[in-house]
């Protein structure tokens, strides 16, 4: 009799850790597949949010140039700007780059109204203009894309027993928000 029991409890065991196993694995690679939306693309086009997180940094740092002759470089926005150019490719975590790209939104913003109320030259309006339109582009591609629906998804279907559970143990899913 103990052997059977003992043979049962082996069972069990080895079916939990197998399908524990099996479930965070699952649910380690959904959360890969999102990274991926994120950094690289659906299809590794790099038509991806960080890629334009990264367009948006090459912007600011014209208008940083851009305003080399128009503004101190002391000034504590232009100095934030550059610490943030330097700052953003280097940072993995994607909530924290979220924080990262909104204080570089903020930034720009007051950087680009700085400049408006410039006497710029004739060529330096034209580029301010130019790089306020490609920055709010990217914004916009960035807030059309659809992924912080998709880590909803992923804790919709991972929500309850035993997923709840099991994301404890499995990668995090970071919401760009």
């Amino acid at each position: 009799m103990k052997k059977s029991q003992t043979a049962l409890i082996i069972m069990l065991i080895a079916i939990l850790g197998s399908s524990t196993i099996s479930a965070v694995s699952s649910m380690n690679n959904m959360v890969t597949k999102l990274e991926t939306h994120f950094y690289k693309g659906d299809h590794n086009d790099n038509l991806s949010i960080y890629n334009d997180i990264i367009d948006k940094t090459e912007i600011a740092a014209n208008l940083v140039k851009l305003s080399k002759d128009y503004v101190s470089s002391s000034d504590s926005h232009v100095k934030e700007i550059q610490k943030l150019i330097n700052d953003i490719p280097e940072t993995k975590s994607i909530s924290k780059l979220y924080k990262a790209v909104k204080s570089l939104d903020r930034d720009v913003d007051w950087l680009i109204a700085e400049l408006g109320n410039k006497s710029l030259s004739s060529t330096h309006k034209d580029m301010l203009v130019k790089y306020q339109s490609e920055y709010r582009s990217e914004n916009n591609t960035i807030n059309s894309d659809n992924y912080n629906s998709l880590v909803r998804s992923y804790y919709e279907e991972t929500k309850g027993f035993p997923g709840s559970l099991f994301r404890i143990i499995a990668k995090n899913a970071e919401y760009f928000e």
